[in-house]
């Protein structure tokens, strides 16, 4: 269930969270700032609470300023897959799915909080504009969808890896301070594992 909330942020902080994980300039991130700060709504999600639906239109984003979000889709077979996980100051939401919004298709994947968070909601069309009207800097959004495809590569890889210990150790490398504050049966179905099989490694 989505709920407003009070979110009392660092800006010093968080700048330097964004220069160092998305190489954003600090002249860029402070022009986002001062086009972005009239359309951000502080929500709140409890755990298990979903962010993005699958089969529905993406039309928002979540900035998160606490707790985690996992992006994943259920297949076919009824098997939940994750594709990525954000923690604070990253982006939660597939940015895939976003431009099939816009084509008026739905969503291939869900977004669900991992534990509660905190975030900034923003709606897609009104960044888009925002970016279109050249009052947000080129360089912001660009930054942002790299970074999160540099996260599907890092998932992509992941499948290349022959045996599990390499895929938990993949795991460990990439979200080095994660895996403490989610489930094992998320961890699992980021590696493609059983959770029964991860208890063993």
């Amino acid at each position: 269930m989505t709920k407003t909330a009070t979110i009392r942020i660092d800006i010093k902080a968080l700048q330097q969270q964004m220069v160092q994980r998305y190489r954003i300039h600090p002249e860029s991130f402070s022009r986002a700032m001062a086009a972005l700060a009239a359309l951000g709504e502080p929500v709140a999600f409890s755990k298990g609470g979903l962010l993005q639906r699958q089969g529905e239109l993406a039309r928002h984003f979540f900035w998160l300023t606490q707790g985690v979000a996992r992006t994943a889709f259920t297949n076919s077979a009824g098997r939940e897959v994750t594709l990525r996980f954000a923690a604070e100051s990253e982006i939660a939401g597939a940015h895939e799915d976003l431009l099939r919004g816009e084509q008026g298709l739905p969503a291939l994947s869900f977004v669900v909080a991992e534990r509660p968070l905190m975030a900034f909601r923003f709606h897609w069309q009104q960044v888009r504009q925002l970016e279109q009207e050249g009052r947000l800097p080129a360089d912001f959004l660009l930054r942002i969808a790299e970074y999160n495809l540099h996260k599907q590569a890092m998932r992509a890889q992941l499948g290349g890896l022959p045996d599990a210990r390499e895929k938990l150790a993949a795991f460990r490398r990439d979200y080095p301070e994660l895996e403490g504050r989610i489930t094992r049966k998320s961890i699992a179905s980021y590696l493609d594992v059983t959770p029964q099989y991860l208890s063993q490694l």
